[in-house]
Order: structure tokens, then C-alpha cells, then sequence
């Protein structure tokens, strides 16, 4: 089943090494499905091939399954899929519903002011969303069946699937909790971002938070000095947010103009999956006015840290913990390691030769990965990059002003790691630090995941789990028309 709510606001030191285990709901039994095809209106074998080596477990899978209609009959809960197993064999699998789409014809519009416009072929389309397994280098079979058969308005009652050990949610948005065997996320509940994380047989001491009460996860944000900064974070409530939930998945989105700058229109989404270690991400920011910014950043993660060098358990007021006493990141075909609190300098900034003061790496913008973790107490986080884009849809100039992977420890009772797409060139109070000028139509998104992890050795979890999320099964399409 899935619940969907919606609410719009008009402005208004290294440990043992980690095995990732993939937790599976238990085998079913195989059953005939010999005519199922004359009880649908659609069937469609969806084949999907395993090409990285990698034996899946759980993987989510997203489908849009539609239906011609005027006006559509009521066909959503007459879907299955099923696992094929040999001739007229197989399993029915879980699966749960994630949006829904209706483009209307004008017979149903009438006189409506809906602001949509009327199609000559009206339809109604629903994403689906299961839980794939397939063998390394192997192939899987999922018939798809949908839709009643004309003249039968009634659906037959045939077995079904229910996944029973899902995903767990408490509050109401955009306070959620969600919880799976992998780890607790704790949403912010004024601005909705993730506010806290840790791993699910991790004690509460191990949550990994910002003490001066932001969130940890900044989805969006944007600085143009004089004017001071503005982040996702910073709206009293989300101007527009929906969930999409269910035991399979829960999709939150948030979207709407900045609080400070509403020329500057925003959307995040989280999606959680049951039986998956990362929160999929994924963040647009659109300029609508020309604007004069020194920062444009993404997908960045900011934790409590202490103030000064020393002993680095507590800063001096002892306010602010260390959540993390490294940072990580893939180099060539090993991994590179900082020490968050190496090369301190007397007021806790970190000092690294050749780069500003307070920076502890700037990689590329489009590094595969990037974690922060504690070595002695086992836990981490990473950003898995999947994607990102920047374009114009005015045809105006697109700003490249270093884009980068910022890691930075300042001192000032936090470390973060940030992707920025527009910074400048020069460091603070330097003739180069300078506002860049972002035109009208200006676009940036990501696609990304956030992993609670245990660290090992050699970063192995982090590493396949990212090879998970990046090479996703693929599916074998035998093609349409000719049209």
C-alpha cells in the first residue's frame, strides 16, 4: 500500500574490514501462472542483466506502468510482478506504488480552472518500485501484468506480495523518522533536510549531528555577499513537500523558492529504500533573476567539531564533539586519507601547504566519492556522486568558476564537505574573492547517495556499495516500433 501526503504553502586508525550484507525478506514458493495474461490488460517481460560482477540483492527497481483511458477505470491495485522461474512458473515479488500522473481529457475537465491542458489521448500513469535480486554476470526475468481487460471492470482476486520486514517511519512531515537495518535518519522538523544519522545497532552517543543546530545534510545553497548566506535549511517550513511512503520506499520531496532569495527556486528529494545502507538524493536549483553570488553549492555535509587543537575530545567550552576524525576519497585505484585535526593551526583551522587556510582537499567536483568518518568509533558517511548537470534554458552563458569538492575544517566548531558550482578564485579577503555574475535560466542538478557506513581497511563496503548504486542492473529492451 502506499500513503501519499502533500501540503503546498504559496510563498507562505583503521578497524576490521566490513562485509556489506544484503538483507532479503525470504524465499517464496513458485506458483503457476498459466493465464494471468487474459486477466490483464498489459504483460511485459522486463529482463534485467547484472554487467558489473557484483551478485544484487534487494536492488530497488522503478517502473512507470500507464493505462489509456477516458476516463482511466480504477486499475492501480490490479498490478503484479512476478519473478519468472521456468515455463509458467514464478514468484509474485513486493511491490508498492510511488506517484501517479493523469493527463485529463476535456470531458473530464469541464469547466475546471485547473490550469491543466486537455489531451486527445488522456492517460494514467503510476511508478512502480520492487526489490530486484540477480546473480553477478547473470540475467532476471520480471513479467510485469497491469491494467483491466476491456469489458472487465472488476479485478480477479489473485495472490499477491507483501513485504514484511520494510521500512519504519514515525512523525509527520516534515519531522519524519525512518529507519531500516542499515541505519535512523531523523529529518529536521522545520526545514525538512536530514538533521541526524547513524547506524541502525549503533548507540544514540553515535549519532552523527551539527550541535549548533543546522541539519547535517545542506541540499542547496547560495551566498551573495553583502546579503548573507541562504540554505534549504533556512526555510521555516518547506514552501511545497510531498511523501510518497510504503514498506518498500519512501520518497520525500521539498521544493520551492530560498527563504532569503526567492529568485531562486529549489527542489530536494529524498528517497529510502527497506533493505538498502544509502538514502538516494537528489537536488535542483533554478536562477530565475540574474544574481551576484559568491558561493553556489550542493550536496554538502556539515558535522559538530571542537574549536581548538589539542586533545581534540571537546573544543574549550566543551560544546562541540569530534563526529568525525577523518576524511576519505577514491585516488587512482586506492583511496586517500586526511586526519581532520593534522596541521591545526593555533585557532583550530587547519593549515595545509599549498592550499587556503581552513582547506583540507579540494578534488574535482565530480569525485566518485567522499566520506567523513571516526576511527574509534566505527561509524562514517558518504556521498556517493552519481550525476550532475548545469545548463541555461535561455540559452544564457553558464558560470565556471572552479567547481569543485571543497573539504574544510575553519575552526569554528564544525567540518564539512561541500560540491560547489560556483566559488570564486581567491581566498577570503583576497582581490580575487569576488562575486560571480549567474544569469537568468541557470541551472544545476545532482544525482546522488548518502551511506551510513562502518569503515574498514581499505574502504571495500564504501566502494562496492557505490559500484551498486552507479552500475544498477540493466535492462535488456528489445525495442519499439517502427514508428
Amino acid at each position: 500500500m502506499m500513503s501519499i501526503f502533500y501540503v503546498s504553502r504559496m510563498r507562505v586508525a583503521f578497524l576490521a574490514p566490513l562485509v556489506i550484507v544484503w538483507f532479503a525478506s525470504g524465499p517464496a514458493a513458485a506458483m503457476d501462472i498459466t493465464g494471468w495474461d487474459l486477466l490483464f490488460a498489459f504483460h511485459y517481460d522486463y529482463t534485467l542483466e547484472e554487467t558489473a560482477g557484483l551478485q544484487r540483492e534487494n536492488e530497488p527497481v522503478e517502473i512507470t506502468l500507464s493505462v489509456s483511458a477516458d476516463p482511466p477505470r480504477p486499475w492501480q491495485e490490479h498490478i503484479r510482478v512476478v519473478c519468472l522461474e521456468g515455463k509458467g512458473q514464478g514468484v509474485v515479488v513486493p511491490h508498492q506504488l510511488i506517484g501517479e500522473v493523469r493527463s485529463r481529457s476535456q470531458v473530464e475537465l469541464g469547466n475546471e480552472r485547473s490550469g491543466e491542458t486537455p489531451t486527445a489521448a488522456p492517460v494514467e500513469s503510476v511508478n512502480i518500485v520492487f526489490l530486484a535480486s540477480c546473480p553477478k554476470r547473470g540475467n532476471v526475468t520480471y513479467r510485469l501484468f497491469w491494467g483491466l481487460p476491456a469489458g472487465n471492470e472488476t479485478p480477479k482476486n489473485l495472490p499477491g506480495a507483501v513485504e514484511r520486514n520494510g521500512l519504519r517511519m514515525t512523525g509527520v512531515m516534515p519531522s519524519l523518522e525512518v529507519s531500516n537495518e542499515y541505519y535512523a535518519v531523523r529529518l529536521d522538523g522545520k526545514s525538512g533536510a536530514i538533521a541526524t544519522a547513524r547506524l541502525s545497532d549503533s548507540p544514540e552517543a553515535d549519532t552523527m549531528s551539527f550541535a549548533q543546530r543546522p541539519p547535517i545534510h545542506f541540499g542547496v545553497d547560495v551566498w551573495s555577499p553583502p546579503e548573507s548566506w541562504d540554505h534549504d535549511y533556512d526555510w521555516l517550513a518547506p514552501p511545497n513537500q510531498r511523501c510518497d511512503s510504503g514498506p518498500i520506499a519512501l520518497r520525500y520531496h521539498r521544493w520551492g523558492p530560498l527563504q532569503k532569495y526567492p529568485d531562486v527556486i529549489v527542489s530536494i528529494t529524498y528517497t529510502f529504500y527497506a533493505h538498502v545502507p544509502y538514502v538516494v538524493v537528489s537536488s535542483t536549483m533554478e536562477f530565475t533573476a540574474a544574481r551576484s553570488a559568491r558561493a553556489v553549492r550542493m550536496g554538502e555535509i556539515v558535522v559538530s567539531h571542537s574549536h581548538k587543537d589539542g586533545p581534540n575530545d571537546k573544543d574549550a567550552d566543551g560544546k562541540f564533539n569530534d563526529v568525525f576524525t577523518h576524511y576519505a576519497w577514491p585516488d587512482g585505484d586506492g583511496v586517500s586519507c586526511v586526519e581532520v585535526n593534522a596541521h591545526r593551526d593555533a585557532e583550530g583551522s587547519a593549515n595545509l601547504e599549498g592550499v587556503a587556510s581552513g582547506a583540507l582537499a579540494i578534488l574535482d567536483r565530480d569525485v566518485p566519492w567522499v566520506a567523513g568518518y571516526h576511527a574509534a568509533r566505527a561509524y562514517g558517511l558518504a556521498t556517493l556522486r552519481k550525476s550532475q548537470f548545469a545548463g541555461n534554458r535561455l540559452g544564457n552563458p553558464i558560470p565556471q568558476a572552479v567547481q569543485c569538492t571543497y573539504l574544510a575544517n575553519y575552526g569554528w566548531g564544525f567540518t564539512y564537505w561541500s560540491r560547489p558550482m560556483v566559488y570564486p578564485f581567491g581566498a577570503r579577503q583576497t582581490a580575487e574573492d569576488q562575486n560571480t555574475a549567474i544569469a537568468p535560466g541557470t541551472i544545476f542538478a545532482t544525482e546522488e547517495a548518502l551511506l551510513i557506513f562502518k569503515p574498514d581497511a581499505e574502504f571495500v563496503g564504501v566502494r562496492e556499495v557505490y559500484r551498486r548504486f552507479v552500475e544498477p542492473l540493466r535492462l535488456r529492451f528489445k525495442g519499439t516500433g517502427p514508428w
